[in-house]
């Protein structure tokens, strides 16, 4: 080997890497393959005769069976109630507008029922004279000052702002003041 030069020791390495390549390629290649399937051997017949006997209490085969009555399922489409939606156009909606039901005053009078016509329990009942009361709704109030946050409730005036001088020497990793 002493007297290849280095241009020809490069390309036996070549040849040598890809043959090598080639023979690894064949035998993953191999691996893959399925082998072809073989039947199993079919098992051996007995020559002896099994002996089939029938009960004598088996019932009687001519017996006439019952008739099987098959109903078949009401299949006509339900008729359809039109729920005010709208399928065309631009303006589509999946649900009609709501109406609010109507009761007339004797149903609102009726102290054994409520007005959609369920029985009222004693807890549903007010007793003659007692005074009920509406609850009053809740309006948000606006706090003085103007500091208000929708949601955060109050947020307090923390006065004016202040300016702090530090004097420093451009060193960014250096404590440059205190925090109260």
């Amino acid at each position: 080997m002493k007297n290849m030069n280095d241009k020809t020791k490069k390309w036996l390495l070549v040849a040598g890497g890809l043959a090598l390549s080639a023979v690894l390629v064949v035998a993953i290649a191999n691996q893959f393959k399925t082998e072809k399937p073989t039947d199993a051997p079919l098992p051996s017949q007995s020559s002896s005769a099994s002996d089939v006997t029938v009960a004598p209490n088996a019932p009687d085969i001519t017996e006439k069976e019952k008739d099987v009555v098959i109903q078949t399922p009401d299949t006509t489409p339900p008729a359809s109630s039109d729920n005010g939606a709208v399928d065309t156009g631009s303006e589509q909606t999946i649900q009609g507008d709501v109406t609010k039901p109507e009761y007339t005053e004797d149903e609102l009078k009726n102290p054994d029922q409520k007005p959609n016509g369920e029985p009222a329990s004693e807890s549903d009942r007010v007793e003659d004279g007692a005074v009920v009361e509406k609850p009053q709704p809740t309006t948000p109030t606006t706090p003085s000052g103007g500091n208000a946050i929708p949601g955060f409730d109050n947020v307090p005036d923390g006065g004016a702002n202040t300016v702090v001088e530090v004097d420093g020497d451009g060193d960014i990793n250096k404590q440059v003041g205190t925090m109260n």
